[in-house]
């Protein structure tokens, strides 16, 4: 078979001649198989994202290219935690001088590597191993979650190090070593230059403490000094996230944080609309619906909600499905202390909004709940969905010392998306009942809401974002407050919708308060799942793009 190694499904035509057989069908299902790929491709809506930064200072604009150039440096990084084979493999495709190669090129580039991240992680392109690695690029390939755990209890000198967040696991014989990101990625060096330069521009003195920590974070491995200065950064237009935030790729133990990078130019106007929501914070935290030793005060923490327009987006956040908001920092250590900020991204969420929500609705919903999806309901929930990842418990109940993020492993980023989600509608109600909002607008807010799940079940069983809606969908389907209708479109029972709301949030943020990392496994299993009516569902909404595939001026 290696004589005929091809790409994807030129290997079905390799396959038939190899065996000697005729190749007749091989023609037809090669060209099945590639209308299929540009089917893939095309779920993806291709977007142009642009910042208006006319409102900038020369300086300023000078800053965000800077910001970009290291943004760029941070995505060629994550292409190599991605997994260990999709940098290769995407070289391999574009170096190709086969028409075919170039539509696997443009696939594997939105899933930074040869594993699609809609469809299970599977592998699309080239050969290897059917799914992408549990691991990504941070472990060995083969090395498993009970051999990681037994050699850490054998070796507790080296549990820090190898638990790290900020560390590559290899093998070196029989040992496991951690080599921490500023050895592995020497890439990281020219990043942090660009911060240096970026900072030496910056008349804001918040911001230049930021990119300075920033550098010094990168190069040592030491994050927490320049968390702070990111909670810190005041009066200024420009925002940054870079370097290693999120768990999300590290499907193992959710220990290994990938690179990534969103340079953002504030729009001050939008985010005073939004100030509400930071001015209910410990309201909404008071008024948690679990049991009350589990709650937890808030007074010292400080949230900012920033609307931010996106200028470029590298790395994690680019992977696949694109984020549209984020709530930052993670770590439980800088928010105790900080707060944290929560910034959403008004181009993404519109463009979103624009090109897959709206059509889902007109698909999916009863005809008298279509003309009440709103983008503006669409963009508060999904801030509220930011400001409800500070709320609950960041440590165990009876053990401060264990994380909740630590006690569920791998389980804790789709239970914390759900739980961000829940909450985000269950405070609606607190708003409504404070009369900051109107039924008019909590009809918008209820009719939005359900075409966006399916925009984010539509990501897939496999991320943590689609798992969430995913669970929230079948329980509400399950208490009856989502209901179907005899033409097979779906509709809201509003008597019982928001008292399941409650259930459902008291029984995620009991899981999370006590660190019961069984009864979570148990919980996502139960409703984490592909059902028929799902599948059937999803597979009326195929015309209509999964996500964007977006591309930026800088």
């Amino acid at each position: 078979m290696n004589l005929f190694k091809k790409m994807g499904a030129l290997a079905i035509l390799a396959l038939a001649v190899s065996c000697g057989e005729t190749n007749e069908a091989a023609p037809a299902q090669e060209s099945k198989a590639m209308t299929e790929l540009q089917q893939k491709i095309d779920a993806y809506a291709p977007v142009l994202i642009e910042a208006d930064v006319t409102h900038l200072t020369d300086k300023q604009q000078q800053i965000v290219k800077l910001l970009s150039e290291a943004g760029h440096i941070s995505d060629q990084i994550f292409w190599l935690q991605s997994a260990h084979d999709a940098k290769s493999v995407y070289d391999s495709l574009l170096a190709s001088k086969d028409e075919d190669a170039k539509l696997y090129a443009e696939y594997t580039k939105i899933n930074y590597g040869p594993y699609d991240v809609i469809y299970g992680n599977k592998r699309f392109v080239g050969e290897g191993i059917e799914r992408r690695p549990y691991g990504a690029g941070f472990y060995p390939t083969d090395m498993t979650k009970e051999e990681f755990k037994k050699y850490v209890e054998e070796n507790p000198e080296q549990k820090e190090a190898l638990e790290s967040a900020y560390t590559v696991v290899k093998r070196e014989g029989d040992k496991l070593i951690a080599v921490p990101y500023s050895k592995e990625y020497p890439q990281i060096e020219k990043m942090a230059a660009l911060l240096d330069s970026a900072a030496a521009l910056s008349e804001n003195e918040s911001l230049k403490n930021y990119l300075v920590k920033l550098a010094i974070a990168l190069r040592t491995d030491e994050y927490y000094e320049a968390d702070l200065a990111w909670m810190d950064i005041k009066n200024n237009d420009l925002d940054l996230v870079l370097g290693p935030i999120e768990n999300y790729q590290d499907e193992i133990f959710n220990y290994k944080t990938a690179f990534e990078a969103v340079v953002m130019v504030k729009d001050p106007e939008a985010s005073k609309e939004l100030a509400m929501f930071e001015s209910n914070i410990n309201e909404f935290q008071k008024r948690l619906p679990i049991d009350a030793k589990y709650i937890t005060e808030l007074s010292k923490t400080t949230n900012v909600l920033q609307v931010v327009n996106v200028a470029y987006f590298g790395g994690d956040c680019q992977k696949g499905t694109k984020t549209i908001a984020a709530s930052l920092p993670n770590n439980p250590k800088v928010y105790t202390e900080k707060g944290s900020k929560k910034s959403m991204y008004k181009n993404m969420m519109t463009a979103k909004f624009e090109n897959i929500v709206k059509p889902i609705a007109k698909k999916i919903l009863d005809p008298t709940l279509v003309s009440d999806v709103d983008a503006n309901a669409f963009t508060s929930f999904v801030t509220l969905h930011e400001v409800s990842h500070t709320l609950g418990r960041g440590t165990v109940y009876g053990d401060d010392k264990m994380d909740v993020r630590k006690a569920l492993q791998e389980l804790y980023s789709p239970i914390e998306e759900v739980k961000a989600d829940i909450l985000g509608m269950y405070n609606f109600k607190h708003l409504y009942d404070m009369k900051v909002v109107d039924d008019d607008y909590m009809k918008k807010v209820v009719a939005t809401y359900l075409p966006g799940l399916f925009r984010s079940i539509r990501f897939g069983s496999v991320s943590a974002h689609g798992r969430a809606n995913l669970a929230q969908f079948n329980y509400l389907r399950e208490k009856g407050a989502i209901k179907i209708m005899e033409d097979g479109k779906y509709t809201i029972d509003m008597d019982i919708f928001f008292e399941k709301v409650g259930e459902m949030a008291h029984d995620v943020l009991t899981l999370q308060a006590e660190g019961n990392y069984e009864g979570t496994k148990k919980f996502l299993e139960k409703y984490s799942t592909m059902t028929p009516e799902i599948e059937t569902m999803i597979e009326s909404l195929k015309d209509i793009p999964r996500d964007i595939n977006t591309t930026y001026e800088y």
